[in-house]
């Protein structure tokens, strides 16, 4: 019985305390400390709080990397999205390209048959006039006075302004 209590012992240091043990007493031979015991004791009390710290660290690293992983995911996904957004936006820039290339199609098959039959043989040559070049033209004429009757008003007018402006500037040149 007393061999299996030493082998069961002998089993309980080996998996507890098998490394501890090793690297506590490698260290013990290496320093040769004036009380052992006591270097023994507070080496194993250190290294449970060694043990302690690394599990935190490791804790925190892995807490870290969760949290990073989550982050690079994240943007991922607003990269994901802003990639959508810039096709999504090349493809209604190239869509609106197509409606104005379409219109201006439009516009120009519209106008070829007036090209078309002016172009023909006998047909008289005329220049097409646009709206805005129609506008240009009614504005210049509402500018322009009618030559027929508007000549004589319109001399005898300045000649008016001018005798007022004497008649003011007489007093003045008077006092002067």
């Amino acid at each position: 019985m007393v061999r299996s209590l030493g082998a069961m012992d002998t089993e309980y240091l080996k998996t507890h305390l098998g490394s501890c043990m090793t690297e506590c007493l490698a260290e013990v031979a290496e320093k040769r400390p004036l009380d052992p015991i006591e270097f023994i004791a507070h080496w194993l009390y250190k290294y449970k709080e060694n043990e302690a710290y690394l599990k935190q660290q490791e804790d925190e690293k892995a807490e870290q990397l969760a949290s990073e992983r989550e982050e690079a995911a994240r943007e991922m996904e607003r990269q994901e999205k802003m990639r959508e957004e810039a096709d999504r936006i090349l493809r209604e820039e190239e869509e609106k390209k197509r409606e104005l290339i379409a219109q201006k199609e439009a516009e120009a098959q519209q106008e070829k048959p007036v090209k078309e039959t002016s172009s023909m043989p006998g047909a008289p040559t005329l220049e097409t006039v646009t709206e805005e070049m129609e506008a240009a033209d009614a504005a210049a004429a509402a500018e322009k006075p009618v030559e027929a009757e508007g000549e004589g008003e319109e001399a005898e007018a300045p000649a008016e302004e001018e005798g007022e402006k004497e008649e003011q500037e007489g007093p003045a040149a008077e006092e002067q």
